[in-house]
């Protein structure tokens, strides 16, 4: 009997239809197009020196190793970084994604950059790696009951 009683218990929360929410499925395309939007508006904002706008494009927790400096932490600082870029000759930035990779978690880009005073000739150029962490926020409204 009690055999019998957990395989109906069995079946019956089986045949149940579950009321949580799905998760979009991930779509790495979709995510390259938000990574190379965002992009564009890094270029703007440093071109133009706009150290608010710039900061607004990063996590509050975000963390930048720039080679040969101090580790910047945080939004604030990372505009700040910024700011001085034009007034130090810097009159292009250019970022080339080579490969992006990853799921719904973390999507790693890497890519290469290039930072120019209008001469032709790079002040620097090299490497790097994002690793971009995902957050959804997705609301909607309820049935009517």
């Amino acid at each position: 009997m009690k055999n019998t009683c957990l395989t109906f218990i069995l079946v019956l929360l089986a045949a149940c239809k579950s009321n949580t929410p799905q998760k979009p499925p991930f779509d790495l395309q979709q995510v390259k197009q938000i990574i190379s939007n965002n992009n564009k508006l890094y270029r703007i904002a440093l071109l133009s020196g706009d150290s608010s706008a710039f900061a607004d494009l990063h996590h509050s927790a975000t963390i930048n190793m720039p080679p040969g400096a101090l580790t910047v932490k945080g939004q604030g600082p990372m505009g700040a970084m910024i700011e001085q870029m034009p007034a130090n000759g810097v009159t292009d930035y250019k970022l080339t994604t080579t490969k992006v990779y990853g799921g719904p978690e973390d999507v790693i880009e890497e890519g290469k950059y290039e930072l120019d005073t209008g001469n032709n000739k790079p002040m620097e150029k090299g490497k790097y790696i994002v690793i971009w962490k995902l957050y959804r926020s997705i609301w909607n409204t309820d049935p009517n009951k």
